[in-house]
């Protein structure tokens, strides 16, 4: 799914969202918000930083998903 796409579909539901492709090297989530905090990226049990910066790549890829809360605690729990 394109950025976009996965930032609408994860704003309606409360959810974050990942790349496949960052799934095979890093446990990343990213919340999008409208605060002033921008998006809010939280890896390996712990929230890493904010203000998240994507690079060009990242924009252009076809491979986001959404991914829900429950995903997201049971990574944690792992």
């Amino acid at each position: 799914m394109l950025i976009h796409e996965a930032v609408m579909k994860a704003t309606e539901t409360n959810n974050h969202i990942t790349r496949e492709a960052l799934k095979k090297y890093v446990s990343l989530w990213i919340k999008p918000t409208n605060s002033a905090f921008g998006c809010i990226i939280s890896g390996n049990g712990k929230i890493a930083t904010s203000h998240w910066s994507p690079t060009a790549e990242d924009l252009i890829a076809t491979d986001w998903l959404v991914v829900t809360q429950d995903d997201y605690y049971q990574l944690l729990r792992e």
